[in-house]
């Protein structure tokens, strides 16, 4: 189907508008997790699974919403999961114990989940070529926007109101995307598939034992985890073991969250000049020399904010040259099973984000020295991740 020049407007306009979400799930209300802690009267380990239940729900979610929405189409399942996290999100603000809160934020995991497949499908159904790669890199900047203005709103928003306007901040940005939807998205999904366990095991698959899709997938999982795990440390070790103000750290995570997106916006410069899979072993080689620094650093100096911000600044830069690219090649080795392909992708990398944040709750604050450790183990594995598919391509 031809899309005229309005159509493609509004998808494009959607595809700002739910990726920012993305971003905005989790770092919102990160500056809160210290206060958090106090309100609940518990452990900050508590706090932090939060964020890791909150990967999870995304992760799982897109296995199955990605597959309806190849059934029963984008935008119904956009619609529905829109409200649900609008629902959700009204109700964590209103949770009396962190237990509720963490079922919550699972449930808005999944809800998101729904939002980000459908998202990148829609790119997939409507574009291709080069302005299939201009709307992924528009995709993944928008999402970089969530962690530049998150934090810095977040941290505002708790000394101002605490934890809980975060969430209703959520619940309103979640109906905002689904009135947006409901009047300017069309349905996309021109092709629908019938609704069969054994097809769609069977598409799952075939995706799941394609070796380059499933090494990219994870090496743009090990790249996110080192983002997000930031969010699951950062707050202690600035605010607890620093002794800055919540609203520093706001303005701090809003100065490494322009690090992702002055990456991924060079990223989208450079895609004019250079295969996606040169930047990306450029983003890989940077980061890595980036996480040595960090280590270095931390060995030679004690513990300030320089030390911590400078080399974290750097890995987030070149983080952002490795996750677009990374999905731009996944996702045209399916384009005609896209919510699918798309659905795998998203639950690789969100339970891979899980588990390593899972592992960060236990992580020491008194120095970045543990944190910086954990960045260089990513980035190797993600750099033999991706020499595997190299040798693999070249056999």
């Amino acid at each position: 189907m031809d899309y005229s020049l309005s159509q493609k407007r509004n998808i494009n306009s959607l595809v700002l508008i739910v990726p920012f979400l993305l971003g905005l799930g989790v770092d919102l209300y990160v500056p809160s997790l210290p206060a958090i802690t106090t309100y609940f009267h518990t452990q900050a380990s508590f706090v932090q699974l939060t964020i890791s239940l909150y990967m999870l729900g995304y992760g799982i979610g897109q296995t199955v919403l990605g597959v309806l929405s190849d059934s029963f189409g984008r935008r119904r399942v956009l619609l529905s999961s829109a409200l649900f996290f609008t629902l959700v999100s009204f109700l964590a603000a209103l949770s009396p114990n962190v237990f509720m809160l963490e079922v919550c934020r699972f449930l808005q995991g999944i809800s998101v989940a729904g939002l980000a497949v459908v998202a990148r499908a829609i790119i997939v159904d409507v574009f291709s070529g080069d302005e299939l790669t201009n709307a992924t890199n528009s995709l993944t900047l928008s999402w970089s926007l969530g962690p530049i203005i998150a934090p810095f709103i977040g941290g505002y928003l708790q000394h101002y109101f605490d934890w809980q306007a975060s969430f209703y901040l959520f619940g309103l940005y979640g109906l905002f995307i689904f009135a947006y939807a409901f009047i300017k998205l069309p349905e996309t999904n021109l092709h629908l598939s019938a609704l069969s366990l054994s097809t769609i095991c069977h598409s799952i698959s075939i995706i799941c034992i394609h070796p380059t899709f499933m090494l990219l997938t994870t090496v743009a999982g090990f790249c996110y985890a080192i983002v997000v795990l930031f969010n699951l440390v950062g707050p202690f070790l600035i605010q607890i073991v620093l002794h800055y103000s919540v609203i520093a750290y706001g303005n701090i995570a809003l100065v490494l969250g322009c690090a992702y997106f002055l990456g991924a916006l060079s990223n989208r410069f450079a895609t004019n000049y250079f295969h996606t899979k040169s930047l990306l072993l450029f983003g890989l080689i940077s980061s890595l020399t980036s996480g040595v620094l960090m280590i270095f650093l931390g060995i030679m100096f004690t513990i300030n904010l320089f030390v911590v911000l400078i080399p974290t600044f750097l890995i987030f830069f070149f983080i952002g040259f490795i996750v677009p690219n990374a999905l731009v090649q996944t996702m045209t080795l399916f384009s005609k099973a896209a919510g699918t392909a798309s659905s795998v992708f998203g639950t690789v990398t969100g339970i891979i984000v899980f588990i390593v944040t899972l592992f960060g709750s236990v992580l020491k604050t008194e120095s970045q020295i543990p944190l910086s450790f954990t960045y260089l183990v990513l980035l190797i594995l993600a750099m033999i991740l991706f020499l595997l598919v190299r040798k693999s391509e070249g056999a």
